[in-house]
């Protein structure tokens, strides 16, 4: 079992580099994937593994005209979060909120729809690569 978890490690971060998604320039409502995430510690202590090992949803909706970021059905569960700012500028959708003591900042760039997020919290901090693309016929 863990021999099978490291394998699959190290092949998302072997093609996470190589992910690339579509051109979202106009779209308003995204589904984003989360490829790889690395958790921190502030006593320095870092580990990288597959997102839903640190609670991260595999998938994700992201509503710009709603300003919310929710858990699709398929999910385990029923989370959103508010979008409290939103700055769509130079082919960059930045996205940031706080929710339950966690800050959220996404970054996802709208010509290749590849995501950078983080989720820090006092005392530990998740950073996430991943890649969106529009959600339905979305504008």
């Amino acid at each position: 079992m863990a021999k099978a978890r490291i394998f699959a490690t190290v092949l998302l971060m072997l093609t996470a580099p190589l992910l690339v998604a579509d051109d979202l320039t106009g779209k308003n409502k995204l589904l984003c994937t989360s490829v790889e995430a690395t958790s921190c510690r502030d006593d320095g202590d870092c580990v990288t593994d597959t997102p839903w090992n640190f609670n991260v949803p595999q998938f994700i909706e992201v509503d710009l005209t709603a300003k919310m970021l929710r858990t699709t059905k398929a999910s385990d569960e029923a989370r959103q979060s508010p979008i409290t700012s939103l700055t769509r500028a130079d082919g960059i959708i930045v996205l940031q909120g706080l929710e339950l003591g966690r800050a959220f900042s996404f970054v996802i760039n709208e010509k290749s729809g590849r995501l950078s997020a983080a989720v820090a919290r006092d005392g530990i901090t998740v950073g996430v690569f991943g890649a969106c693309t529009p959600l339905g016929d979305s504008k």
